[in-house]
């Protein structure tokens, strides 16, 4: 195994829920992949909006999320007072948009 993801922080009153993730290695990013867990949430779990928070620090994970649509808002302070934390939503209409959904 190289990667694990968990979903949780579900509204289904609004249809939103949090993904968190770690990997080993970023070969796990791989479209049938992609497609798989975007596709739970979704499709399965009827979500509009899925949001994934991570280290400002983190451009890897920062990047990977904005080519699947992600709007991004960076908060100052969120991880202590020196540290900033990337809050990152996808859209159920911007992740049938991007280019790796397909």
């Amino acid at each position: 195994m190289v990667a694990g993801f968990v979903f949780h922080n579900w509204q289904p009153e609004t249809g939103v829920i949090e993904c968190s993730g770690a990997a080993l290695s970023p070969a796990w990013a791989k479209r049938s992949i992609l497609k798989a867990l975007f596709g739970y949430v979704f499709k399965t779990a009827g979500c509009q909006m899925v949001v994934a928070r991570t280290a400002e620090e983190n451009t890897r994970v920062r990047r990977l999320w904005k080519a699947l649509g992600a709007a991004e808002y960076v908060i100052p302070r969120l991880r202590g007072r020196e540290a900033s934390e990337a809050i990152l939503c996808i859209t159920d209409d911007a992740w049938h948009q991007s280019r790796l959904s397909r």
